[in-house]
C-alpha cells in the first residue's frame, strides 16, 4: 500500500437580507396525488372507458380531455387515473394543478417544480431554468422501474404542458382544458355534457347525499328534468342547483325549475348558447341574505387561488369566530368550497368570474376591503419573519406561538403573497411591493422558491424606479442579489450587490452599504475568489461596526470569521466568530447565535479542541430545537458527531450520524440525508467496517448525483476510492478516483483535481504503475502549488518521495523529501515533519548516505517522542 494522505471539510454561509435574516433550510419535497374522487360521481361510465383505453394505448404518450368550464374534466381525469392504479397500470399517479384561467396560471417551470418535489427532488436541487428542470424530470421518470401518470388539471396554453411530456410512451401525461391544444399532438378525448338521465342521476345524487331521505325529486320527476335541462346538463350547474333543494328543504323542484326558467342568459357556457350557468349562479345570488352576498363578491377579491378564514375576517372586517360561521352557510350554498385540510376557502373559476362581476357594482367597497386584505397580508408576513428571525422585542411572538407556526404560514400564503406583489405592481400601487418585497424574498429563497423570489425581487426594483426613490431602489438591488445567487447566476449576482453598495454610497447610507457589500462578499466566496471576498466583507464589517450597526457587525463577524478560518487565517478568524457569537448572545438573535456556534464548533474540532467544540455545537442543537428548526438541529447534530469522531468517540458518533440521517430522511432533504452518509462512512470507516464504509459512500454518491451537487458527489467518489484502496480492491478504486478526478477537471476545481490526483496515483503505485504514479504525483504537486494549498504540496511532495523510493530512485527521492520536510515544519505540522524525515533517511540510506540517514532518523525519532504523552 502507498502511504498517501487524505482529508476533507465542509464549511457553512449565512447571508443577509435586506431587513430580514435568510435562513436556508432543506424542505421536504411537495407530494402531490390524485384528489378524492366526488361522491356525485355518475353518468359517465362511456366516456371513463373510452378514457382508460386511451391511455393504454400503444403510442399515447400524452392524452387530453377537453370541453367548458364546470363540465367535469377533473373528476373525470380523477376517475380515469384512480381507476387505472386500481388495475396495476401505473404504479404513480402525479396531480397538478396549472390554474390555467387564474389571474396568476402556473407555467411550466413551476409545474416542474412541483413534479420534481412529488419526485423526491429535494427543493434546493431543482435547477432555476425550465429546461434543466424538464430534464430532470425526464430522468428521473426514466428511473422508474414501473409506470407514472402525470394528471396537469386545467391547463390553458400548450407552453403549460410541452416540458410537462414523459420522455417516453411507458409513461402518460393527462391534460384537462378548456381548449383543444392542437400544438401539443394530444389523442384528444371531448368531455360533452351528460345525457339527460345522467344529469338527473347526478341532481338526486348531489341531493341525497346530503339528505338520504329526502324524496322531492322523485317525488316529482317531470320539474327534475325539468331542472336538469334548465342547467344545460352541466355538472357544475347541476351541483350548484341542487345545493338550493339541500339549503331550503322547503324549496319544491317545481319552484326552482320556475325560477330557473326567468333568469337571464348571461354567462353562457353550453355550445348552443341556448343555456347557461349564470341563471343557476343567479338563482344562488338572489337567495343570499345581504351579509352572505357580500361575503361572497368580496371573496373574489383575494388575488390568490384560495383564501384563509384569518384573511376573510381581516378583508370583511369582522370578528374571527363570525366569519367562520358565514363561511360555513356560503359553503351551504356551493358558491364556495373549503380546502381538505379546512380553515382555507376557493371558489370554481367560473363562480369567481360570477363574483367580481358583483363586486364591480360596488367599487368603493371593493377599495376598502382590499386595502384591508393588503394590510392584513403586510403585517402578518412582517410578524411572520420576526418570528423566523427570533428577534426579541418584534411582533412575531406576540402573533405566531413559535417559529415552525410562522414557516407554516408564510408557507401556506406563499401564493397568495406572490399575487399580491404582482397585482400590486400591475395595478402600480408602488408602496405594497416595496413592503412585501424583502420578507418574500428571505422567505423564497429560503425555501428555494427562486422563480418566485425572481419576480417579487424585480417588481420591488421595477417599483423603486418608478416612484424615483433611490434609498429603496438600493434595497431593491441588494434584495436582487440573494436569489441571483441561489440560481447559481453568480456574476449578476455579484453586479445587484454592487448597484446597492454604489447607490448607498450615494446617498450616505453607510448601514445600506454594509448590508451589499456583506452580501457582495458572500457572493465572491460562492465564486471561490476569496480576496476580493475578503475585501468585500471586512470593508462591510468596519463599517458597520463605524455606524454603530450592531447586528450587522455580529453577522459580518461571524461571515467574516468563517471566510478566514477556511483560507487559513484561522486566529483572526476564530476571533471573529466568537465576537460575532457574543454579540448575537448579547442582541438576543438565537438563530445567528446558534449558527455561529456552527462554525465555531467546525474551527474548535479542527484544532483539536474537541470539549469546546462540544460545548458548541451542543449550544447550537439547544437553540435551534427551541426555534423548532429541525434542519439547524440536525446540521448541529451531525457536527457533534464529526466531532466526536475525530475524538475516537466512535460509537458515540455512529449513533449522532444515524439520528442525522434519519432526521434529514424524514424532511425529505435527499441532500442532508447523502452528506450524513458520507460522514456515516467515514466513522464506519474509522471501527475498520470498511463494506458497510463503502455502502455508505455509495449511497452519498447516489444522492449528491440525484440532487445535483457535482462537488459533493466527487467528494463521495474520492472516499469511497480510499476505502476500496484499502481494502485491496484497487481497480474499483482507480475507477472511483477517476470518476471524482473527471467531475473536478469539468468543473474547474484545481485543489479538487490535485487531491484525487494525489490519491490515484498511490493505487497505481499499488497496481505496479509506477510511472504513471510519479506522473500524478508530479501533476499533483504542481497544481496544489498554483492554489497556493500549502500541505497539499507539503503532501504530493512526501508521497512523490515515497514512490521515487519504492523504484529505487533514491537521489531522486531525497529532493522532494527535503522539501516536504521544510514544508510540514513551516506549517507547524510537526507529525508531517516526523514522517518526512523518517521517509527521507530511507532514500539516503538507500543512496549510500547512512551519515545523513542517521541524522534524519534522530530527527524523526526526536519529533515522535515529542508527539507522545508520557508514559504513566
Amino acid at each position: 500500500m502507498s502511504n498517501s494522505i487524505t482529508g476533507g471539510t465542509f464549511h457553512g454561509l449565512t447571508v443577509q437580507a435586506e431587513n430580514a435574516q435568510l435562513t436556508v433550510a432543506a424542505q421536504p419535497p411537495v407530494v402531490s396525488g390524485l384528489p378524492p374522487l366526488s361522491a356525485t360521481f355518475t353518468g359517465r361510465d362511456r366516456d371513463l372507458a373510452e378514457l382508460r383505453a386511451l391511455l393504454l394505448a400503444d403510442g399515447a404518450g400524452t392524452v387530453a380531455v377537453t370541453g367548458l368550464g364546470g363540465i367535469g374534466k377533473t373528476t373525470l381525469a380523477v376517475a380515469a387515473g384512480r381507476a387505472a392504479l386500481e388495475h396495476g397500470s401505473f404504479s404513480l399517479a402525479l396531480f397538478v394543478n396549472l390554474r390555467g384561467y387564474d389571474e396568476t396560471p402556473m407555467d411550466a417551470g413551476q409545474a416542474l417544480d412541483t413534479l420534481l418535489r412529488a419526485l423526491g427532488v429535494p427543493a434546493e436541487h431543482i435547477p432555476p431554468d425550465p429546461e434543466a428542470r424538464a430534464a430532470l424530470y425526464r430522468t428521473r421518470l426514466e428511473q422508474r422501474e414501473q409506470p407514472v401518470l402525470i394528471v396537469a388539471d386545467n391547463a390553458s396554453r400548450a407552453d403549460q404542458v410541452r416540458l410537462l411530456r414523459p420522455p417516453s410512451d411507458r409513461h402518460r401525461l393527462l391534460v384537462t382544458s378548456r381548449e383543444t391544444l392542437p400544438s401539443l399532438g394530444a389523442r384528444l378525448h371531448r368531455l360533452d355534457v351528460l345525457e339527460p338521465p345522467a344529469a338527473v342521476g347526478l341532481l338526486a345524487a348531489a341531493v341525497r347525499t346530503a339528505r338520504p331521505d329526502d324524496e322531492r325529486l322523485a317525488a316529482d320527476p317531470d320539474s327534475t328534468r325539468r331542472i336538469a335541462a334548465l342547467c344545460g346538463h352541466l355538472p357544475l350547474a347541476l351541483r350548484l342547483a341542487a345545493a338550493q333543494l339541500v339549503l331550503d328543504e322547503h324549496l319544491r323542484p317545481a319552484e326552482l325549475a320556475e325560477d330557473l326558467a326567468e333568469t337571464a342568459d348571461r354567462l353562457t357556457l353550453l355550445h348552443d348558447g341556448d343555456t347557461g350557468i349564470r341563471l343557476t349562479l343567479d338563482r344562488s345570488h338572489r337567495r343570499l341574505t345581504p351579509d352572505q352576498a357580500e361575503l361572497f363578491r368580496l371573496l373574489a377579491l383575494n388575488p390568490g387561488p384560495d383564501v384563509s378564514t384569518e384573511a376573510v375576517a381581516a378583508l370583511t372586517d369582522r370578528r374571527l369566530r363570525d366569519v367562520r360561521r358565514r363561511l360555513a352557510q356560503l359553503a351551504g350554498t356551493a358558491l364556495i368550497e373549503q380546502s381538505q385540510e379546512g380553515g382555507r376557502w376557493y371558489l370554481h373559476d367560473l363562480v369567481q368570474v360570477y363574483a367580481l362581476e358583483q363586486a364591480e357594482q360596488y367599487p368603493e367597497e371593493g377599495s376598502v376591503a382590499v386595502g384591508r386584505l393588503l394590510a392584513h397580508y403586510a403585517f402578518t408576513a412582517n410578524a411572520a419573519n420576526a418570528r423566523v428571525r427570533g428577534l426579541p422585542g418584534d411582533l412575531g411572538p406576540r402573533v405566531f406561538p413559535d417559529r415552525a407556526d410562522a414557516v407554516l404560514w408564510l408557507e401556506r400564503e406563499r401564493i397568495n403573497l406572490v399575487a399580491v406583489s404582482k397585482v400590486a405592481a400591475a395595478a402600480g400601487v408602488h408602496h405594497v411591493v416595496l413592503f412585501l418585497a424583502p420578507v418574500l424574498t428571505s422567505h423564497l429563497v429560503g425555501w428555494f422558491r427562486t422563480d418566485d423570489a425572481l419576480a417579487v425581487a424585480g417588481a420591488a426594483l421595477e417599483a423603486a424606479r418608478a416612484l424615483g426613490d433611490r434609498a429603496e431602489e438600493a434595497k431593491a438591488w441588494n434584495n436582487l442579489g440573494l436569489p441571483l445567487e441561489h440560481a447559481r447566476r453568480f456574476e449578476e449576482a455579484a453586479e445587484a450587490h454592487r448597484q446597492a453598495g454604489a447607490i448607498y454610497r450615494e446617498l450616505g447610507d453607510g448601514a445600506g452599504q454594509a448590508r451589499a457589500y456583506g452580501n457582495l462578499g458572500n457572493n465572491l466566496r460562492s465564486l471561490h475568489r476569496f480576496e476580493e471576498a475578503i475585501e468585500a466583507l471586512e470593508y462591510a464589517h468596519t463599517t458597520s461596526r463605524d455606524t454603530g450597526d450592531r447586528r450587522g457587525e455580529a453577522l459580518r463577524s461571524v461571515n467574516l470569521g468563517g471566510l478566514l478560518c477556511e483560507v487559513g487565517r484561522v486566529d483572526e478568524g476564530f476571533d471573529l466568530l466568537r465576537h460575532g457569537r457574543d454579540l448575537c448572545r448579547e442582541l438576543g438573535d438565537r438563530y445567528s447565535e446558534a449558527t455561529a456556534e456552527i462554525s465555531l464548533g467546525g474551527v474548535l474540532c479542527g484544532l483539536w479542541r474537541f470539549e469546546e467544540a462540544m460545548a458548541a455545537y451542543e449550544c447550537a442543537r439547544s437553540h435551534f430545537r427551541d426555534l423548532g428548526d429541525r434542519y439547524g438541529e440536525a446540521r448541529a447534530t451531525g457536527g457533534l458527531g464529526t466531532c466526536l469522531a475525530r475524538s475516537h468517540r466512535f460509537e458515540e458518533a455512529l449513533e449522532l450520524h444515524e439520528r442525522t440521517c434519519a432526521t434529514f430522511r424524514s424532511l425529505g432533504d435527499r441532500h442532508g440525508e447523502g452528506v450524513s452518509r458520507g460522514d456515516l462512512g467515514a466513522v464506519l470507516e474509522a471501527l475498520d467496517r470498511g463494506d458497510e464504509a463503502a455502502d455508505a459512500y455509495w449511497q452519498m454518491v447516489a444522492a449528491m448525483r440525484d440532487t445535483g451537487d457535482h462537488e459533493q458527489e466527487a467528494w463521495a467518489w474520492d472516499s469511497l476510492g480510499n476505502v476500496l484502496h484499502a481494502r485491496g480492491r484497487f481497480e474499483e478504486a482507480v475507477r472511483a478516483f477517476e470518476n471524482a478526478l473527471a467531475i473536478d477537471r469539468e468543473r474547474r476545481n484545481r485543489r479538487g483535481e490535485a487531491g484525487r490526483l494525489n490519491n490515484l496515483a498511490g493505487v497505481y503505485d499499488d497496481l505496479g504503475r509506477h510511472q504513471e504514479a510519479i506522473d500524478a504525483f508530479r501533476s499533483a504537486r504542481r497544481l496544489f502549488h498554483e492554489c497556493r494549498d500549502d500541505f497539499g504540496e507539503a503532501l504530493a511532495r512526501l508521497n512523490l518521495g515515497s514512490a521515487l523510493s519504492n523504484q529505487g530512485r533514491y537521489d531522486e527521492a531525497a529532493q522532494p523529501l527535503r522539501l516536504a520536510v521544510t514544508g510540514f515544519r513551516e506549517l507547524g505540522d510537526r507529525t508531517g515533519e516526523a514522517v518526512g524525515w523518517g521517509r527521507l533517511a530511507g532514500a539516503l540510506r538507500g543512496a549510500g548516505r547512512g551519515a545523513e540517514a542517521a541524522e534524519a532518523d534522530e530527527r524523526a525519532r526526536a519529533l515522535l517522542a515529542e508527539e507522545q504523552p508520557a508514559e504513566p
